[in-house]
């Protein structure tokens, strides 16, 4: 892999001008240009270098950023045919039924896909779940204000936040609803079972009285309760099988610079060839799990 690596846009939205600022903090990704397809309107607040065609763009990069959920599927799996690497900014824009092919072309072709999820970037708790070993059971419980406007609770992030740390082919999924008096509203149970034996559950309420997002981790020999809207991190740890566990109280760590970490993390998976932070098999997992709830 060159020391040096170009890096295009296709289209100006979303969160463009922000890893437009954090490519420019690295000294080996130049940005070259951005290219717009014909209905993007982006175009009318960018006034650098545009490349003409799609084909002039992917002449003069190795990695494509691909801002905005309306880019076609076309434009991703040309890139990757002409061996581009890629970084997908929303990750709506992959997920259909398509994720399968998708993934078996990226590995063909042997190319680095990244795909954006700055919520789970945000919470910084990875880092602390590589330090349990042998994690048994996974909890998110997560309740929100009731608001009128508001159809249901976004539980994406919490579901591919599981996907990851269990990391293993998903066995089943389980849908339980619990309608509530207030109309449209009701309380929700997804449990999740993987091969490697982890079982995993998000619980949500969307008429609490007041807000929370915890995430349980029940390990060998910890267990641990992360305060996502605290950052706060309680932990329950047996140092000796005879001895009593020991409580302990920290704060979670912040993750400023969420785009410069991922064009990073992107510069480290081209460079080592291993998945990035959330790669396409991750989303291909994220999708299967999406159509077995819709059949429980």
């Amino acid at each position: 892999m060159e020391n040096n690596l170009n890096i295009g846009f296709v289209s100006f939205s979303g969160s463009a001008r922000e890893y437009k600022n954090a490519i420019d903090k690295f000294d080996n990704v130049q940005f070259k240009g951005v290219f717009f397809p014909k209905d993007d309107l982006s175009s009318e607040f960018y006034n650098e270098h545009c490349f003409e065609t799609y084909q002039d763009l992917l002449k003069a990069v190795d990695i494509v950023l691909f801002c905005g959920e309306k880019i076609q599927r076309k434009l991703i799996v040309e890139a990757i045919r002409e061996l581009k690497h890629i970084l997908i900014d929303d990750y709506t824009c992959i997920l259909t039924d398509s994720i399968a092919s998708l993934c078996a072309l990226a590995d063909e072709a042997e190319v680095t896909v990244q795909v954006s999820m700055p919520k789970i970037y945000y919470w910084g708790v990875f880092e602390i779940i590589e330090t349990y070993k042998n994690i048994r059971y996974l909890n998110f419980d997560k309740a929100v204000d009731y608001n009128h406007q508001r159809a249901a609770i976004d539980i994406i992030p919490e579901m591919l936040a599981i996907i990851k740390i269990a990391d293993s082919e998903i066995v089943s999924v389980r849908n339980k609803k619990l309608p509530l008096f207030i109309r449209k509203s009701e309380l929700q149970q997804i449990s999740f079972e993987f091969l490697n034996g982890i079982n995993a559950s998000i619980k949500t309420n969307p008429c609490a009285f007041y807000d929370n997002h915890e995430l349980t981790i029940v390990a060998e020999k910890n267990m641990a309760l992360i305060d996502l809207r605290k950052r706060e991190w309680h932990n329950l740890v047996y140092k000796n099988s005879n001895a009593e566990p020991i409580k302990e109280l920290s704060t979670l760590d912040e993750v400023p610079f969420i785009e410069r970490n991922e064009i990073k993390n992107l510069i480290q998976s081209i460079a080592t060839k291993t998945e990035p932070f959330i790669s396409l098999k991750s989303i291909r997992s994220l999708w299967k799990c999406i159509e077995m709830m819709k059949n429980n």
